[in-house]
């Protein structure tokens, strides 16, 4: 069995916080041992911000049709992709990684947004704090 589901630390033992969370608890018999994977989730607030940004770039610098043409130019240009190769034509295309919630953990978002902001102050030559303040 390998199911997901947030649970809530209380003392030194984990308390499901949802409905799925309190059923994969009851598929479980009494002392049987399970792994767990820690996933911290992601900062919403940042998540949010984070688009907010992408979205004052794209309507700043008219360089990008999409704010989603522009977050797959960032992940390229950090190379944040994966490779394949067109069977037909023998092209090999860049596929950006996915900045879903359920698939990037906390650490590698914030991570990527750091970068994310280099890379466009770079690129832009703007001041860091610009970016930040428009998109508050």
């Amino acid at each position: 069995m390998k199911d997901t589901a947030t649970f809530r630390k209380q003392g030194l033992s984990l308390a499901p916080s949802s409905r799925d969370a309190r059923d994969i608890m009851a598929k479980l018999a009494e002392g049987e041992r399970v792994f767990m994977q820690v996933w911290k989730p992601r900062n919403m607030a940042q998540h949010r911000k984070y688009f907010a940004i992408l979205n004052n770039v794209v309507e700043a610098t008219g360089k990008w049709t999409s704010t989603e043409h522009l977050r797959k130019d960032i992940l390229i240009a950090l190379h944040l992709f994966d490779e394949e190769v067109d069977q037909f034509t023998g092209e090999i295309r860049k596929i950006p990684h996915s900045m879903a919630v359920a698939s990037m953990k906390r650490d590698a978002f914030e991570r990527l947004y750091d970068d994310t902001i280099r890379l466009l102050t770079d690129a832009l030559g703007c001041d860091p704090e610009l970016l930040l303040e428009e998109a508050a």
